[in-house]
């Protein structure tokens, strides 16, 4: 992590795992060693929905050590990937879950977080409508925090 610290010139405080690869304690552990205050990963790979069962960020508690730690985890409740290719989801159904946890994530005061990779915002016919998802899915929470 050093070499990627003097690459950016900056610090590296935050951390989301590729494939959702958390392996509890040892990743998170090594994610504290490190110096990562800040973690993305929490959340399923094959269903939408909170993982903790949380829509806020907290701090994760090592269960082994019985102890509090200073790692934040922000739990994420939709990817476009398990949408995708897990649940069959057309960009219609998964505008509408979308909305559905943001009406009831607004109505608690909690934390939405979604995960969306680049390439469901490029030209592939195969993810037709999904750009579009994400871009009226932000209008809308604008509309709604109004």
């Amino acid at each position: 992590m050093d070499e990627l610290e003097k690459i950016i010139k900056s610090p590296v405080k935050y951390s989301r795992q590729h494939y959702l690869r958390v392996s509890l304690p040892q990743t998170y552990r090594r994610l504290i060693d490190v110096g990562i205050e800040k973690d993305f990963s929490m959340g399923y790979g094959s269903a939408n929905g909170f993982r903790a069962s949380m829509a806020s960020s907290f701090y994760w508690y090592d269960l082994k050590a019985e102890k509090k730690t200073g790692l934040m985890l922000f739990p994420f409740c939709f990817m476009d990937t398990t949408s995708f290719y897990e649940l069959k989801m057309s960009p219609k159904e998964a505008f509408t879950e979308l909305m559905n946890y943001y009406r009831k994530i607004k109505q608690i005061n909690g934390l939405m977080a979604t995960v969306w990779h680049n390439n469901f915002f490029g030209t592939d016919p195969m993810y037709a409508g999904w750009k579009e998802v994400y871009e009226v899915f932000l209008k809308d929470q604008i509309y709604w925090d109004m």
